[in-house]
C-alpha cells in the first residue's frame, strides 16, 4: 500500500514542486517507522539455567512495561502481552513511577540442571512492594511477595533484599512476571537470578563485612559514651548520637534493620529510610557545629546551621505525614544543602589552623562525597548500583577512626588547658614550682609532723644572687629564664617527698621532709650551688647562676617554743640569715643551727 501511494504521488503533475515530493517521502517514511515501532518488542531468549553460570542478570534478557493504572493482573498481562508496548529492559534502566503505577517485568527461564535451585533477587532494599508470579505445572498461579510495605518475617523468603524461588521444573520454559510498586523514587534496582548456593555464599560474605562495620560502630558508640562520662566532654556525646543515627540509617537502607532489628514492623520498615537518613544529616550538621564551635565558623554560618536543621526536621515530618513526590524532593534538596553547609563550616574551621579540626574535616569528607549518591538517585540522575548501596558504608568505615582520633586530639588539648588552669591554683606560672601559699601550707604541715614524731626536717632558702644583674644587663626575659633554670635545678635535687616553691621575686625554697641528716642537707645545698655554676646554652655566653643558700633543721631545738609550728616565723628566720649572707661576698652557704 505504501509503495502504491508513493507511485501515485510521483505521477502527479510535473508542476508539483520537489518540496512536496520530499514532504511526502518523509511522511511515508515516518509512517513506516511508526508501524514498525508499534509492533510488540521481540521476546528475549529464555534464560538457560544449566549451571554454566551461577549468576545471570535480567538486564537485556527481560521486557518491561508500566501499568499506569496499577490494575492489571498477571492473567490479563499474559493474554494481552502482544498488544502491550513491552520493551527490552536495558542495563541501568531507570523508571519513574507515578502514584498508583506499577512496573511489570517479564522474563522466561528454563532449568536444565535439576540438582540446583535457582532464586531471583532484587539487589536493592527500600522497594515498596515486589511480587513474583508464574504458572505452576497444574496451570494455577503461584505468587510470592516482599517489600517494605510488608513485615520482613512475612516475605516469601525473609532476607536483606527481596528474594524469590524459581520453579524447579526441568526442560520446560517458565514465564515469570515481576510486579514492582515503588512510588516517588525512580526505580533502578537490578534483577539477578542466582544459584541458591551462590546466593547463600554471597550473603555470608556480605553479612560478615556488614557485621564488622556495625560491630565497630557499636564499639565506637560505647567508647564515645565512656569518654563523654569520664571527661565530661559533650562533643563525644554528640558523636555518639551521630554514629548511632548513621548506623540505624545504614541498617535501614541495606535491609539489615528490617531483617534483624524490626522484622515485625511493616509500617516502620517502610518509613525507616525516609526518617533516619534525614535525621543522620541533621545530627551530622549539629555534631560538626558543636565540635568546631560557632567562634570558628562565624555567626552567620552558625545561625544558618540551626535554621536549616529546624527546616529539615519540618520537611521530614511533612514527608512522613503526607508523603508525596514533592515532599521527597524537598527533603532531598534540604539534604543537599546540608552537605554544602557542612562543607562550608569545615572549610571555615580548617582555616583556623587547629590540627584536630583538620582530622574532623578529613573524616567527614568521605561521607559528604558518598552522600551525594542517594541525592542524585532520588533526583533520578543516577541508577542504583554497588556504590549507591555500599558507598555510605565504606565512607562511614573510613570516617570512624579519623573522627575519633580528631576528637581525642581535641579532648587532649582541652584537658591540657584545663589541667594547666587547675594547676595555676597550686603552682607558680613562671617556674612551675609550688606557689607561696601552698608552700607555706606544706611547711606548716611538715613542722606539725616533725613535732609529733620527734624528727627533724630541713628548709633551704635559695636566692638567685645575680638576678638583678641579668635584668639590668640582658633584660627581663633573660632574668626570667634564669629563674626557670633555677626551678628546674631545684626539681632535680628534690626527692619525691620534698617540696620546692617560689617565695618572692628572686628567692626560692626547698623543704626537705624528715627525718633528714645534716649531711643530706649540706649535700643538697652544695649540689644547688655547683649546678648553678655549670654553663647553660639558655644563658648569655659566660654567664652562670650564682646562689646564696641558707639552710636550717626544723624545728629549731634552741628556740624552744618561740617558733613552734609557725611557718612564717621559720621563713622569716631564714630570711634574716639570707640578709646576713648577702653582705658577705665570699660565702655562698650559711648553716643556721648546725
Amino acid at each position: 500500500m505504501n509503495a502504491f501511494l508513493l507511485s501515485r504521488i510521483w505521477r502527479i503533475d510535473p508542476l508539483v514542486t520537489p518540496f512536496l515530493r520530499l514532504c511526502a517521502f518523509i511522511g511515508l517514511t515516518l509512517y513506516a517507522l511508526n508501524s514498525a515501532w508499534a509492533q510488540p518488542a521481540p521476546l528475549p531468549r529464555p534464560l538457560m539455567l544449566d549451571g554454566s553460570q551461577n549468576t545471570l542478570s535480567l538486564a537485556g534478557r527481560s521486557t518491561f512495561w508500566v501499568d499506569a493504572s496499577g490494575a492489571m493482573t498477571p492473567q490479563q498481562l499474559e493474554a494481552r502481552y502482544n498488544d502491550l508496548p513491552f520493551g527490552v529492559r536495558a542495563p541501568g534502566s531507570r523508571v519513574q513511577l507515578t502514584q498508583g503505577a506499577v512496573l511489570w517485568v517479564r522474563f522466561d527461564a528454563e532449568v536444565k540442571d535439576n540438582s540446583a535451585h535457582w532464586e531471583l533477587e532484587l539487589t536493592h532494599s527500600g522497594t515498596d512492594r515486589v511480587s513474583l508470579f508464574h504458572r505452576r505445572a497444574d496451570g494455577g498461579w503461584h505468587a510470592q511477595h516482599a517489600g517494605d510495605r510488608l513485615a520482613v518475617r512475612d516475605w516469601a523468603y525473609p532476607d536483606r533484599y527481596p528474594v524469590f524461588a524459581l520453579d524447579p521444573r526441568v526442560d520446560q520454559p517458565v514465564t515469570y512476571w515481576v510486579r514492582i510498586e515503588h512510588a516517588r523514587v525512580p526505580f533502578s534496582g537490578e534483577l539477578l537470578v542466582h544459584n541458591h548456593n551462590t546466593l547463600r555464599e554471597l550473603r555470608i560474605h556480605q553479612q560478615f563485612l556488614l557485621g564488622a562495620y556495625f560491630g565497630m560502630a557499636a564499639l565506637l558508640v560505647a567508647t564515645a559514651v565512656a569518654n563523654a562520662l569520664v571527661f565530661r566532654d559533650t562533643s563525644f556525646a554528640a558523636y555518639a548520637v551521630y554514629v548511632t543515627v548513621l548506623g540505624l540509617a545504614l541498617a535501614a537502607s541495606l535491609g539489615v534493620g528490617g531483617q534483624f532489628v524490626w522484622p515485625a514492623w511493616p509500617r516502620w520498615n517502610g518509613l525507616a529510610e525516609f526518617v533516619l537518613l534525614p535525621l543522620t544529616a541533621v545530627s551530622g550538621l549539629l555534631f560538626v557545629r558543636h565540635v568546631v564551635q560557632p567562634r570558628r565558623i562565624g555567626r552567620g554560618l552558625d545561625r544558618l546551621a540551626l535554621s536549616l536543621a529546624g527546616v529539615f526536621l519540618v520537611l521530614t515530618a511533612w514527608d512522613v505525614v503526607r508523603p508525596t513526590a514533592s515532599s521527597l524532593q524537598a527533603v532531598t534538596a534540604a539534604g543537599a544543602l546540608t552537605m554544602v553547609l557542612v562543607y562550608a563550616m569545615l572549610w571555615a574551621a580548617w582555616r583556623t589552623g587547629d590540627r584536630w579540626v583538620r582530622w574532623i574535616a578529613l573524616g567527614i569528607l568521605p561521607v559528604l562525597i558518598a552522600g551525594t549518591l542517594p541525592v542524585l538517585r532520588n533526583f533520578g540522575l543516577v541508577s542504583s548500583g554497588f556504590l549507591s548501596q555500599y558507598g555510605m558504608v565504606m565512607a562511614a568505615a573510613i570516617e570512624a577512626p579519623l573522627l575519633i582520633y580528631g576528637l581525642l586530639q581535641r579532648s587532649s588539648m582541652q584537658h591540657e588547658a584545663q589541667t594547666r588552669a587547675r594547676a595555676l591554683a597550686l603552682t607558680e606560672p613562671l617556674t612551675g614550682l609550688t606557689n607561696r601559699h601552698n608552700f607555706m601550707l606544706r611547711l606548716h604541715e611538715s613542722l606539725v609532723r616533725a613535732q609529733r614524731y620527734q624528727h627533724r626536717s630541713a628548709l633551704l632558702l635559695i636566692d638567685l644572687d645575680n638576678h638583678a644583674w641579668f635584668a639590668d644587663t640582658h633584660g627581663r626575659e633573660v632574668a626570667d629564664r634564669a629563674l626557670v633554670l633555677t626551678g628546674s635545678l631545684l626539681r632535680s635535687v628534690a626527692r619525691d617527698v620534698d617540696t620546692a616553691g617560689r617565695v618572692n621575686d628572686s628567692t626560692l625554697a626547698l623543704l626537705m621532709e624528715g627525718p633528714v641528716r645534716e649531711a643530706q642537707v649540706v649535700a643538697a645545698a652544695t649540689s644547688i650551688v655547683a649546678g648553678g655554676l655549670r654553663p647553660s646554652s639558655q644563658l648569655p655566653v659566660g654567664a652562670t647562676l650564682k646562689f646564696k643558700v641558707v639552710l636550717a633543721l626544723l624545728p629549731d631545738a634552741a628556740s624552744g617554743s618561740d617558733l613552734e609550728s609557725n611557718a612564717q616565723a621559720h621563713l622569716d628566720w631564714l630570711g634574716t640569715g639570707l640578709g646576713t649572707l648577702r653582705q658577705d661576698g665570699r660565702r655562698t652557704i650559711l648553716k643556721l643551727n648546725f
